[in-house]
């Protein structure tokens, strides 16, 4: 059996959401009101993304860089997970709603052992910065979060038979759907039941050890 496993990145490798604690951070007050308007349904979370980061100065990225670094956590054992992987020959994919801004920097010292890092790019430009989408949702996503997980999973992974997925939240729902087995942090689990996605192995974790303790591999 050939198995893959697929994880989101802010709140899932990350303890919190890294796109939340930059806006909080280098973001004037007016963020606050996009952000309103993206959790409750108002503007797409892709547009309000691009809205939030067009808020900061290009010429902060270093800055921002600097701080994440300082700042944001990796979630407990996930050094020790992508090992366990590897030696499992089971590649590791970040799918990430979030942006190379941060991304890249946080997992610096990973990148041998992830296989392939799927997220939106930010461009510095013009003045304020400005986010790409690469991976646009298409039918097979309905959250508009700027990248298409589903659609990776089925037209770049689908020869894999046992795909694995670990999530936090509402632009992970869509990708359970193509997934065999899930790990939750945050919400998810209960997202997953109120949104009636039902026959799937859903384990709640906290650290990436548990994931190893379950045995599934």
């Amino acid at each position: 059996m050939s198995a893959i496993f697929f994880s989101d990145f802010d709140g899932t490798i990350t303890e919190q959401d890294v796109i939340d604690a930059i806006m909080a951070e280098f973001a004037p007050p007016e963020y606050k009101k996009i952000q309103e308007n993206l959790l409750s349904g108002k503007i797409d979370i892709d547009i309000g993304i691009r809205q939030m980061f067009q808020l900061i100065p290009s010429d902060k990225k270093e800055e921002i860089v600097h701080w994440v670094k300082e700042n944001i956590k990796l979630r407990e054992g996930f050094s020790e997970f992508l090992e366990f992987l590897n030696r499992k020959n089971i590649p590791f994919v970040v799918l990430s709603g979030g942006v190379d801004l941060y991304i890249y920097p946080l997992l610096e010292n990973h990148l041998s052992r992830i296989s392939q890092i799927y997220c939106n790019k930010i461009s510095f430009k013009k003045e304020k910065m400005d986010v790409r989408f690469i991976y646009r949702c298409g039918e097979k996503c309905q959250r508009n979060c700027g990248i298409c997980k589903p659609y990776i999973m089925k037209n770049y992974y689908g020869n894999y038979s046992l795909k694995l997925y670990a999530g936090d939240g509402i632009t992970d729902l869509d990708a359970c759907q193509y997934s065999d087995i899930i790990f939750s942090t945050g919400q998810l689990k209960s997202m997953l039941k109120e949104n009636r996605i039902k026959d799937k192995k859903v384990f709640s974790f906290n650290k990436f050890s548990e994931i190893i303790e379950k045995s599934i591999f």
